[in-house]
């Protein structure tokens, strides 16, 4: 009898990079697994059912990690080196760079979100923190009980993923990706990070950047501190440190930074200079003329007038 495992568009889309092999349990002729995704820059979520299977492998892209969370059926294996069991609604997993999953299916069918988080930083710093079974077992334990935050997130990423198109959607998936990641990386922190206080710097990078996507997709709103805590579930002593660290000013510098090279750019695309520094949050003022001109090394007004002249 021929066996076969059939994959649906979804699946191929979102986990084509995982190399996914999978057999049929005995008595059946056929098995599928299925797919409900959210492909974001950062953020790749599926929803993935599997039905009739017997056994799954699969692969870790490099420079992504992922955190698996069960939500029904029966199934387990190894990680890597490291033995995992599924239970429901709980983190079952978190898979590393490179990383082999091969797990045996106990059960006709099995529902499981796969997050996979694609940062190159932050998935160094993971390799560097994970790298006893100590360590490993209080990251899972850091999740637990996190589990609803991070399913109501990836469930809004579908929903605006699967709803009709409005203004503010890029905006909400955008921050929506940079809280996940936040979030993932500063529970992270917490549990295991006093332990491993030499990758501190990663953390602190993991955070700015964080909040750096944030920053620049919602810039065009008013902004506070406490705003891109909430989005990136760090407390503002956290955030301050990391951006001190990083960047060398804090995070109201860099939004600042980050609508003065906005507003340049719409100058140089001949916008006038009121226009434009009130289209990126910024009061047409002489202070935010000083703050573009310690910025560029000219008034925008400079900017502007060379704009009209060349166009």
């Amino acid at each position: 009898m021929t066996q076969t495992v059939t994959l649906d568009t979804e699946t191929i889309e979102s986990l084509r990079h995982h190399g996914i092999k999978a057999t049929v349990q005995a008595g059946n002729d056929a098995g599928f697994i299925e797919t409900k995704s959210f492909v974001g820059n950062t953020i790749n979520a599926a929803k993935v059912r599997t039905q009739g299977l017997a056994t799954w492998q699969s692969s870790q892209p490099e420079g992504s990690i992922a955190l698996s969370i069960a939500l029904s059926g029966a199934y387990g294996g190894k990680i890597g080196s490291r033995n995992y069991e599924a239970t429901s609604h709980k983190t079952s997993f978190i898979s590393l760079p490179g990383e082999k999953q091969n797990s045996i299916i106990k059960s006709e069918e099995t529902i499981g979100w796969l997050i996979n988080i694609s940062s190159e930083r932050l998935a160094n710093e993971w390799q560097k923190l994970l790298q006893s079974e100590d360590q490993y077992l209080l990251a899972i334990e850091a999740f637990k009980g996190q589990e609803p935050f991070i399913t109501e997130a990836v469930n809004h990423l579908l929903w605006l993923k699967g709803s009709k198109p409005s203004s503010w959607h890029a905006d909400s998936m955008e921050s929506t990706q940079a809280a996940i990641l936040g979030f993932v990386g500063s529970h992270m922190y917490a549990a295991i990070g006093s332990e491993a206080s030499q990758i501190g710097s990663l953390s602190m990078a993991s955070y700015v950047d964080a909040a750096m996507a944030f920053m620049e997709s919602t810039y065009l709103r008013p902004l506070t501190l406490g705003d891109v805590c909430e989005a990136c579930h760090v407390s503002a002593r956290t955030i301050q440190i990391a951006f001190r660290e990083v960047r060398g000013e804090t995070p109201m510098q860099s939004l600042r930074r980050i609508r003065l090279e906005k507003m340049r750019s719409l100058l140089i695309e001949g916008m006038s200079v009121t226009l434009a520094s009130t289209k990126v949050g910024l009061s047409p003022t002489g202070r935010t003329a000083a703050l573009y001109s310690a910025a560029f090394g000219e008034k925008p007004s400079q900017t502007a007038d060379r704009s009209s002249a060349f166009n």
